[in-house]
């Protein structure tokens, strides 16, 4: 009798709910700054999302790079 042995191929998938991550980080002297990653396959999609979270934090946060109140 012959025994066939079958080689199975394992696929792992991680699905992130949401493709945006900031992270918030407040200076000793009160102001703010921040670090932006988005991901996405459209390179021009993730421009217009990281100017638009990146406005958003400014808005908040103020400063015109992040690090000034």
């Amino acid at each position: 009798m012959d025994t066939i042995e079958h080689v199975g191929v394992v696929e792992h998938r991680h699905y992130k709910d949401n493709p945006h991550k900031v992270k918030l980080i407040r200076g000793q002297r009160g102001g703010y700054g921040w670090e932006i990653s988005i991901s996405g396959n459209d390179f021009q999609e993730i421009l217009r999302s990281l100017e638009k979270v990146d406005r958003a934090l400014r808005n908040m946060y103020g400063g015109r790079n992040g690090y000034e109140k």
